[in-house]
């Protein structure tokens, strides 16, 4: 008879009367901690009665919250004579212990657990369970430290494996990525017959390298680098899946995504990632950012027989990396174990393999220096490869390596499927399979992962209750800090929400008045007018002289002005013979020719045209002409032109074997492109006074919507991104702009013949009058200066000129002033043309979007008005006086959420009466052997 199972009583306590004996029940009980390392009975099965002595708890230590387990006749093991000899005690056998047959299903495992008693029992620590589980999820340990979970154990220590079978999960088993974070594992009993699981990725710290890391930047005060502490912690939901063959691999690839913490997680997650889908998983492995994390991946996984727990996997202490720039690594990982086991209120599972010496644990040196061996539950992993029976058999009766809360034995030999992974655990452990010595059969109820979960699941549900009303009011008084620092701030607007909206709104409609207003598009029009008359300007001049020197004939004066002197015989009445060109400078008669700066002589000052040119005016002259921005650029087509250097270009392209009088079509290309690449630099301070007139719009309008916000976050936010914006458009106009100027450089392009003709036309009547004056100077004829103002002066010059010319004979240069013609009157179409597909451009792509609401897209996503549906936080955010302020703010209201979570989720607790008092489980981080009752003797509930 196994004493382990003994019902006990109250010391001194009189047996119920019979009918209050009818009403009781039997309860399963625990051994205390010290039990775990009492010596096995002999093997005769004499009860080890004698091993039963102070340790056990007193009486008082079973108070009102056990009195609803009625307790059968038998005395309990306190109940002695004087001379040491115990009195016998009723004892319950486990059938399964002492039977050879196998049982039929795993249903008769769970037969004992359908009475009521324990259906409450089973709800309450699932509601304890689930609350803790909330609790550690929401990230409140800097506030209240809650009872948790932790496994610990050396590398190779069958850690993988047991953590597949309390989760019943295939977890990875193999080395590498899977050792290199922590690992949170939250088990919930789901109602409904459907199994999900949920991965997350819980981040606490930011990678920041700075260079090589070594073992002496491992130090108390860096214990994880270059991993830095974040203010708060930041979730990102990885993957939710409902397979459970996808969970090993969905599992590898989020510890690759929290070892590259920089990069998006999006790019790791299976099957939907680009980086998950292009590379090899054992490939990404090992090209991660960081060797190790100390962020953690959590499972939350649900499934209608899981237990209800909630534990944490750390990576197995080691001693020798693989590579010799690693070393550093291996204190990290001993500071991330020392980090959770000296949590006082910590459950710690040590692993420790029976295939290898427990003197060469280097868990166990951490646990002692951490002062937790009463707070540890010792678990003996790989028992199918155990081989120094006597040294484990002396680790159970308690005779080294002491803890606080017993062994347990496992066995999960990675051949074995998970499924039959219970089956296997019970034929190796209780049937009698020769495999196992029967030296271990005295400690059988500590034999398997099921009876292990049963009692650390019993263990994690006591201590959360025992501790259940500090952790609330550390908590509320928390909250009361938060809010009272809340309250401190600097004081908002009543409603945030309406403010941020109807300031932007009013802003996005000023923008939209500023564009169509009247004053700017005046502004704008005479631009696009200035900038016109200056491409006109810039045509090019022509050197109608043959002579060296020759005169320059400024073709953009009035072209009556080029003409308008007038020619008279000497006083003598007799011909002058041909002077010198000095002769000509030096004639006193000679007086300076008035300037015209319009772009092209007025249709009715041209000298007799026809009707058709006359029918086709040129440009209007910009008003307030000296105020043009351009005027700068006016002298760049000056001398653009020479009937000299067009002969020279005709007889360069000029093909062997063509008639002379026929002009090469080649010629005309180089002359119009030397011409119009004078644009550029006008170009270039058209589109700055443009973006000049656009930013000036902008920023006016958000100076009068947003004037009473100016000290907050919003006024400096949305200029800052109004400049992006700006400096976008501009370059995206920019570019074209430069698309259409290279589009004029191709060559000459004719598609108005009609318009380019009478500008020819009118080019060349201008310059062969220019020319005939020329010749008849230089044949001798003299004149006096002077402005033909009159239509009669402008008829005695005309007459003058057809009188006189024909003594000259042809022009040998009327080629080359044809050629000049066609490059001016093409000119001024291509510069007209231009003009108006610039202005165009500009209207249709910088002007009309903002007034179509491009900007509200792309200020409102800079703001992120329309995350704000989501995370209300943003308009506090924006209203904030100071970036300061508004993260400091932020921090608080997360914070205050998360307690009001927390308090939520401990109050539903209290509701479902899950919280009811309970005996202390262990104050100061150590187990107390002087409170614990029946439920701390060794085999739980049987």
């Amino acid at each position: 008879m196994n004493p382990h199972f003994a019902v006990k009583r109250e010391r001194n306590a009189s047996p119920p009367a019979p009918s209050e004996a009818s009403s009781m029940k039997s309860v399963p009980v625990l051994p205390p901690p010290t039990m775990a390392t009492m010596p096995p009975a002999s093997s005769n099965g004499a009860p080890r009665s004698q091993f039963i002595r102070s340790e056990a708890p007193a009486a008082s230590s079973v108070g009102h919250a056990r009195s609803q387990f009625r307790r059968s006749e038998a005395p309990t093991y306190e109940t002695r004579q004087s001379d040491g000899e115990p009195l016998m005690m009723e004892m319950r056998v486990r059938q399964s212990v002492r039977s050879n047959s196998v049982p039929s299903s795993h249903d008769d495992m769970q037969q004992s657990f359908t009475h009521r008693s324990f259906t409450d029992i089973g709800m309450k620590l699932k509601a304890c369970n689930d609350t803790v589980g909330e609790l550690q999820q929401l990230g409140i340990q800097h506030v209240a430290e809650l009872p948790e979970l932790v496994m610990v154990g050396d590398q190779s220590s069958g850690k993988s494996s047991l953590m597949s079978g309390l989760a019943e999960l295939n977890l990875p088993r193999s080395g590498g990525v899977c050792t290199r974070c922590p690992i949170h594992i939250r088990l919930s009993r789901n109602r409904e017959p459907v199994w999900q699981c949920t991965v997350s990725l819980q981040l606490d710290y930011d990678y920041c390298p700075n260079g090589p890391i070594r073992k002496s930047d491992v130090t108390k005060a860096n214990p994880f680098p270059p991993w830095v502490k974040k203010p708060h912690r930041e979730t990102r939901n990885f993957k939710t899946i409902f397979d459970k063959a996808e969970i090993e691999e969905v599992l590898r690839w989020a510890q690759v995504a929290i070892l590259n913490h920089n990069r998006s997680s999006e790019l790791f997650v299976p099957g939907e990632g680009a980086y998950a889908k292009e590379t090899a998983l054992e490939q990404a492995a090992t090209e991660t950012e960081a060797q190790f994390s100390p962020n953690i991946v959590a499972l939350e996984v649900k499934g209608p027989s899981l237990p209800d727990l909630s534990f944490y996997d750390l990576p197995g202490v080691f001693l020798a990396p693989s590579k010799e720039e690693d070393e550093y690594i291996v204190q990290v990982v001993k500071n991330l174990t020392s980090h959770y086991v000296r949590r006082q209120r910590a459950i710690i599972m040590w692993a420790l393999p029976m295939n290898h010496d427990p003197e060469n644990s280097i868990s166990l040196g951490l646990i002692r220096n951490a002062g937790a061996q009463n707070r540890t539950i010792g678990i003996m992993t790989k028992a199918d490869l155990v081989q120094d029976h006597s040294s484990w058999l002396a680790i159970l009766r308690g005779e080294k390596h002491r803890v606080g809360q017993g062994y347990f034995i496992t066995s999960r030999p990675p051949e074995e499927a998970l499924e039959s992974a219970a089956q296997w655990e019970e034929r190796f452990f209780h049937t009698g399979a020769s495999i196992w010595p029967n030296e271990f059969q005295t400690f059988s109820d500590r034999c398997g992962v099921e009876l292990l979960t049963q009692f650390i699941s019993r263990r994690l549900s006591d201590a959360f209750t025992d501790s259940l009303p500090s952790i609330k009011l550390k908590i509320g008084e928390h909250l009361r800090d938060v809010k009272q620092k809340l309250s401190e701030l600097p004081e908002l607007p009543h409603n945030v929400e309406h403010e941020v909206k109807s300031s932007l709104m009013r802003f996005y409609s000023d923008v939209r008045d500023g564009i169509q207003d009247n004053t700017f598009q005046s502004k704008w029009n005479t631009l696009n007018k200035q900038f016109q008359a200056c491409l006109l300007k810039m045509k090019p001049t022509c050197i109608v002289k043959d002579d060296d020197p020759p005169p320059v004939i400024d073709l953009n004066l009035s072209d009556d002005d080029t003409s308008s002197v007038t020619m008279a015989d000497t006083p003598s009445g007799r011909k002058r013979g041909r002077p010198n060109d000095s002769t000509i400078r030096q004639t006193p008669s000679k007086r300076p020719r008035a300037v015209d700066m319009s772009p092209v002589k007025p249709e009715n000052d041209w000298p007799r045209a026809s009707q058709s040119m006359r029918a086709t005016p040129m440009p209007t002259p910009v008003p307030n002409e000296d105020q043009s921005p351009f005027r700068q650029f006016y002298n760049l087509g000056r001398q653009g032109l020479s009937i000299i250097s067009i002969r020279q270009e005709i007889q360069r392209c000029q093909t062997p074997g063509l008639p002379p009088n026929i002009i090469p079509p080649n010629v005309y290309n180089p002359l119009i492109l030397k011409a119009i690449n004078n644009w550029q630099p006008a170009l270039e301070l058209y589109k700055q006074h443009t973006i000049l007139m656009y930013e000036e719009v902008i920023y006016r309008a958000l100076d009068t919507s947003m004037h009473k916000f100016i000290r907050r976050n919003i006024f400096a936010a949305s200029r800052e991104h109004l400049h992006q914006f700006i400096v976008d458009a501009a370059q995206q106009q920019s570019n074209r702009l430069t698309d259409l100027y290279g589009a004029e450089l191709v060559g000459m392009f004719v598609t108005d013949d009609d318009n380019y003709n009478r500008y020819k036309d009118q080019e060349e009547t201008i310059l062969r009058r220019a020319r005939n004056m020329n010749r008849l100077r230089v044949a001798g004829f003299a004149w006096d200066m002077q402005n033909a103002n009159s239509e009669e002066d402008k008829a005695k010059q005309n007459d003058f000129i057809r009188k006189h010319l024909p003594r000259l004979g042809d022009d040998p240069y009327a080629a080359e002033i044809h050629v000049a013609a066609i490059v001016r009157g093409y000119y001024i179409a291509a510069a007209t043309h231009f003009m108006r597909s610039v202005a165009i451009s500009m209207n249709a792509h910088l002007l009309k979007p903002i007034s179509q609401d491009a900007l509200t897209f792309f200020l409102d996503d800079k703001l992120q008005i329309n995350e704000a549906a989501r995370d209300d936080s943003i308009y506090t955010r924006l209203m904030e006086e100071d970036d300061t302020i508004a993260v400091q703010r932020n921090q608080l209201w997360r914070e205050m959420d998360k307690l009001n979570q927390a308090i939520e989720s401990i109050e539903q607790l209290e509701i479902s009466g899950g919280g009811a008092a309970r005996r202390p489980f262990y104050a100061g981080g150590a187990i107390s052997s002087d409170t614990a009752d029946e439920d701390s003797v060794m085999g739980d509930e049987a």
